[in-house]
């Protein structure tokens, strides 16, 4: 007679790791997309929310949880991406603020009357060493 254990008949948090899983592997690949990636963390925290009930379920259940492991590694690897992502854009951002406040007040105060005469005088010399040549 054969004996069938839970461990392998048991599909207990199964559909949660799958899910876990995909969102996982769909935040970190996200995460690599520059500029982008740092939008990876929304689906890499509900990734990570369903692979540790997923976990949960599977424990109570003594059901098979290699999927839902999969699904956490996933997701903690494309949440923490993207959240260095988000970190280094906020803080190049900041930093560069007062610059680009500088260069906003500079176009401003640019004399576009004088900007055109100065274009028109390098067109003419780059025509110039044209005919020369």
């Amino acid at each position: 007679m054969e004996e069938t254990t839970t461990t392998t008949n048991s599909k207990a948090g199964k559909g949660l790791g799958i899910a876990g899983l995909v969102l996982g592997i769909l935040a970190a690949v996200v995460s690599f997309v520059p500029c982008l990636g740092m939008y990876a963390i929304f689906p890499g925290i509900i990734g990570l929310v369903l692979s540790i009930i997923s976990i949960v379920q599977a424990n109570k259940a003594g059901a098979a949880k290699g999927m839902a492991i999969a699904g956490l590694v996933c997701s903690l690897v494309g949440t923490s991406i993207a959240a260095w992502q988000y970190y280094a854009i906020n803080k190049i951002a900041t930093e560069a603020a007062p610059g680009l406040e500088n260069l906003k007040d500079a176009l401003e105060n640019l004399d576009t009357a004088k900007l055109r005469q100065e274009m028109e005088a390098a067109v003419q010399q780059v025509a110039d060493s044209l005919q020369q040549h």
